[in-house]
């Protein structure tokens, strides 16, 4: 099957494949095309090494999970034959009712890569939730806390940024800014706001429509209060409610490496999805890889 690559321009409306994404995330970037599969990987250079990734702040390449094996047989070959000496490459979650699975991932990944496993989270919007989190939400309302959609960004911004700070997490916040901005007025994504009783936003949360029936929590942030646990559930239940009125019936957490934050969203009742993460890194590379990213090697 023959791959078409188009360097530096996109057409497509799907989030991670969208101009508004593309253009502004800080990198150039190649539009891998394969039957009807489509995904995207950003180019760029650190340290005098070429790079091909997924695109920054994307959790994955915009691949749906409809490809076909052959489609993604096809695109792995391109991408594993493609110029970069490091090659770190998110595939979407594999749930069972796909075509991606992981089964299919594992057969027909290219053995130049490899395959590490990770996974989100996916809650289903049909299903009640655990009665903890029902009386967080309460509670959260007894305090005077009022959680609304809204246009402006700027606050998702600000919370976002703070947290990763707090966290010690680097991150480019203007180019970060400049990327939540432009996408903050297409319709595929929304931004929620958690205020106290004083007006002051205390948490926030950024979402994409990344198809039909999933709705992703893409960015989030908080300040660091008393009432900032209970203010992001409230904060995440009406994220639910509007991804419901949007068409969503599944939320995806988007997944998170820290053992606690996976498990703030498993009490939502949310279930574990594998994600593939494939890398391919060349030998010469490997040694000084190993001191500095272990995680790639």
């Amino acid at each position: 099957m023959k791959v078409e690559v188009v360097d530096n321009k996109s057409t497509h409306t799907s989030p991670f494949l969208s101009p508004s994404w593309l253009n502004n995330c800080g990198a150039q970037y190649s539009v891998y095309l394969a039957g009807s599969a489509k995904s995207a990987l950003s180019r760029f250079t650190s340290k005098g090494i070429k790079i091909l990734a997924t695109p920054p702040w994307a959790l994955d390449c915009g691949l749906s999970c409809d490809c076909t094996h052959e489609e993604f047989l096809a695109l792995s070959k391109s991408w594993s034959s493609a110029s970069g000496a490091i090659k770190v490459i998110d595939l979407p979650p594999s749930t069972r009712t796909c075509k991606l699975t992981s089964a299919c991932i594992k057969q027909h990944t290219p053995k130049e890569f490899r395959i590490q496993w990770r996974h989100t989270r996916y809650l289903d919007l049909a299903d009640k939730l655990p009665s903890t989190r029902v009386k967080q939400i309460r509670r959260a309302s007894r305090e005077g806390i009022v959680c609304t959609t809204v246009e402006n960004w700027t606050e998702i911004i600000e919370l976002h940024n703070e947290s990763r700070d707090r966290k010690s997490i680097r991150s480019n916040s203007s180019q970060l800014g400049k990327l939540l901005s432009s996408i903050s007025s297409e319709e595929y994504s929304f931004a929620v706001e958690a205020r106290n009783a004083e007006g002051e936003c205390i948490a926030s949360g950024g979402f994409v429509m990344v198809n039909d029936c999933t709705c992703l929590y893409s960015f989030g942030g908080q300040k660091r209060s008393k009432l900032s646990g209970i203010a992001s559930v409230a904060m995440l239940a009406h994220a639910m409610e509007e991804a419901r009125d949007r068409g969503a019936t599944v939320l995806d957490f988007g997944g998170s490496s820290d053992p606690g934050v996976d498990r703030f969203y498993k009490e939502f009742g949310a279930t574990s999805v594998p994600k593939a993460r494939l890398i391919q890194v060349s030998w010469w590379l490997r040694p000084f890889l190993g001191l500095v990213r272990p995680d790639l090697v």
